[in-house]
């Protein structure tokens, strides 16, 4: 299936195009979906465990399943003061 990933902040440099459309298998769930990144993008390994996904404004936990011809956000950690 597919999904569109938008990467904020770092991951506009990581990835090819943003958005992008991204095949996924079906039944994928968001932690699996950070797993699956890290495999095919290696340099945001480091960035996907403390990054957040998001759907219509609110984040998904990390065991809910993927729903085809979605867009996902991919939050990565912020700092500031």
């Amino acid at each position: 299936m597919k999904i569109t990933l938008v990467g904020f902040a770092m991951f506009r440099e990581i990835f090819p195009e943003n958005p992008f459309i991204y095949t996924v298998e079906e039944g994928l769930t968001a932690k699996g979906l950070m797993r699956k990144l890290a495999h095919d993008f290696p340099e945001a390994s480091g960035l996907l465990p403390y990054t957040r996904l998001a759907h219509h404004e609110d984040y998904v936990h990390k065991d809910s399943i993927l729903q085809p011809d979605q867009e996902y956000c991919l939050i990565p950690p912020v700092s500031g003061g």
